[in-house]
Order: structure tokens, then sequence, then C-alpha cells
């Protein structure tokens, strides 16, 4: 029996680097999808209309909690990405621990108590499973809200070309204005040479969390991008220059 998904509109949501295409492509790969109906939203925003497509999910990372000091404006766009959505899928639940599994499980009930959940792990859609519920009279569903557009900010992104830098300063560098200046940075993405590692380095960062890997060997190398709302780009200059003269 075909999946109904097959054919329907879907819009996925989430903040930076929740792993939108990383679900784009199960869909397609696993379930059959057509590539041109799977619409990942690249400026995080609930802006298109949620009537426009049979399904609208939102994507969490939940490979860490929330904490204190996270961008209170991030939480917010967040609770806001969830409530315009069908359901919710939870992403890299390989990668997650339990106690952070269980966090976000409570968090979306406490505040979305009907709000279906999909858990996606190891790249797989669960077996038999076709998408949400779609609300089946869209002027049910409570008009979106962003927390985001309501606070009159814009993501902006910038990218620079980097040499060889101290992969520990950058990070503490970028750490610490989002830690102690209060900058909204909520995701970087970088490949980049290091004095520290032989091969290349990946950089990933999100809203809630940082991660480096070894990269792949074919990836372009001596870039970093960065998106935030807020940002200083003079400032952030400045940082990736001083990693590259420690180098």
């Amino acid at each position: 029996m075909s999946c109904e998904l097959m054919h329907a509109t879907v819009s996925l949501l989430g903040l930076p680097g929740s792993g939108k295409q990383r679900l784009k492509q199960a869909l397609v790969e696993q379930l059959g999808c057509k590539p041109e109906n799977i619409h990942p939203s690249s400026d995080i925003l609930p802006s298109d209309r949620s009537e426009d497509f049979d399904q609208t999910w939102c994507v969490i990372d939940v490979r860490s909690g929330l904490q204190s000091n996270h961008d209170p404006l991030a939480v917010k766009q967040l609770e806001s990405l969830v409530s315009a959505a069908d359901g919710v899928v939870f992403n890299f639940m390989e990668a997650s621990e339990l106690d952070d599994q269980l966090f976000w499980g409570r968090w979306v009930k406490q505040r979305y108590p009907d709000k279906p959940i999909m858990r996606f792990l190891n790249r797989q859609i669960p077996k038999g499973w076709c998408g949400f519920e779609a609300v089946a009279d869209k002027t049910e569903k409570p008009a979106a809200f962003s927390a985001l557009a309501a606070s009159d900010k814009a993501l902006q992104s910038f990218k620079f070309d980097v040499g060889r830098v101290c992969l520990d300063h950058l990070l503490m560098g970028l750490d610490n204005s989002r830690q102690n200046l209060g900058m909204q940075i909520w995701r970087v993405q970088a490949v980049v040479d290091t004095v520290e590692y032989e091969n290349r380095v990946a950089v990933e960062a999100t809203p809630f969390r940082w991660d480096t890997f070894a990269a792949i060997p074919e990836a372009e190398s001596g870039w970093i991008k960065i998106e935030g709302i807020d940002l200083n780009e003079a400032w952030l200059k400045e940082i990736i220059q001083a990693s590259m003269l420690v180098s």
C-alpha cells in the first residue's frame, strides 16, 4: 500500500541546523515523496500559509536540552514554530541521550499536549508511518505566529574566506561572543584547516549546541558561514582574523 505522503505537500519548519534537509532526503528516498513537494523553510519563519500545504511539521534537534543561558528569542521562535505545526519530528535521536529525549518529550507535551511526535532515528522513517493527521479544516487551526517577526528582527548571514586557523581560539571567540556578549549566533557552518588537526575540520553550531568533526575529504575548505540576529560583522571578522594570527 502506497503512502499518502507520496503526493502530499509538506512544509518543514525548524530552527537553523535542526536537520530539515536530512529529513527531506529520507522522505524522498524512503517514502517516494516528490522533492518539489517537500519545503524546508530556509528563513526559519512560518511565513508560508499553512493552508497552502497538506501538512506542516516542526523539526527539533533533540541532542541537547534547553539551558538558562540559551537565547530566549530562539526558544520563543521554536515555540511559535511548534505551535504552527501539525506535528513535531524529533531529529538526531541516535545521538541523543535518554535524558535529553525525555526533556523534549515533556517540553512538547507540557505546551502542546495534543501535538503528535514522530521520532526520526538513524535517518529512518518509522515503518508504516505516513505522516501526521493534518487539520482537515484549516480555518480551525490558529494563525501562524513568529516570535522572530514579532520582534522586528531578521536572520542575517555572513560568509568569510579563511586560511589555517587555531580551532580552539576560533570556537572560544565565537562562543564567548554568544555567552558573554549576548550575540545571537544561531548557526555556524565551516570547513577549515587547523593547527590542531592534520585533517580538515567541519564546524556545526545551532542555537543550542556546538559540534566539530572530521570533514569529508572532498569538502571545500577555507570558509565559515555565520547566521544570527543583530550580528556585528566587523566583530566576527576580527575573531576570525585573530584565530588565523594565532595559527
